[in-house]
């Protein structure tokens, strides 16, 4: 891996790193969701799915949701939710973000959060975005501000919202942006 990408990892107790109540407080997953402006009969591909902190919030909004993540720990995680009475369309699918085994214009919506700093190329990450995308389709992008924050990877690593526009290029225009100290959400339109 390059020394610019970080990897969260899925150690000790990662399911409360990634939702606890700090989290919660700072990173409110129904909120960032409500902004998407879901209609309710999309198909959203949740990239770096994790545990579902956003997943589970966006399937009460979509008409199916498929939830990428590597890490076996972390889909073992949601699909034991799922099977918990969690929602019925969530389709967990454990594979790499940068080449996700589906057909070309698979998703109304792609949804990756506070995974652009942990890839080796943004550039093969926003491409695999464009490909799954139907056109038109929209890109939800957050992740930390490059700022020293309670939250998050080390700064270094962190990439500022300009970062994603520029590597977006032609491939997406934005269409909505909102921040806070601690994260960024781009909504990019694929072109």
């Amino acid at each position: 891996m390059s020394r610019h990408a970080h990897k969260f990892q899925a150690e000790g107790d990662f399911v409360e790193r990634l939702e606890g109540k700090e989290r919660q407080d700072k990173i409110p997953a129904e909120e960032i969701v409500h902004r998407m402006g879901l209609s309710g009969d999309e198909t959203v591909i949740d990239l770096g799915a994790g545990t579902g902190y956003f997943t589970i919030p966006i399937a009460k909004r979509s008409y199916k949701v498929i939830a990428v993540d590597i890490e076996p720990r972390m889909i073992s995680v949601l699909k034991q939710r799922m099977s918990d009475g969690g929602p019925k369309n969530v389709e967990p699918l454990e594979a790499e973000m940068t080449s996700v085994p589906l057909p070309d214009a698979s998703a109304d919506r792609v949804f990756a959060a506070f995974v652009y700093h942990e890839v080796e190329s943004q550039e093969r990450l926003l491409s695999e975005c464009h490909r799954l995308l139907r056109p038109s389709g929209r890109l939800t992008v957050i992740d930390f501000q490059k700022r020293r924050t309670d939250l998050g990877p080390p700064v270094s690593v962190r990439k500022k919202p300009e970062h994603v526009l520029s590597t977006a290029g032609r491939m997406f225009k934005l269409v909505g942006r909102y921040e806070t100290e601690v994260f960024y959400q781009l909504e990019l339109q694929r072109q």
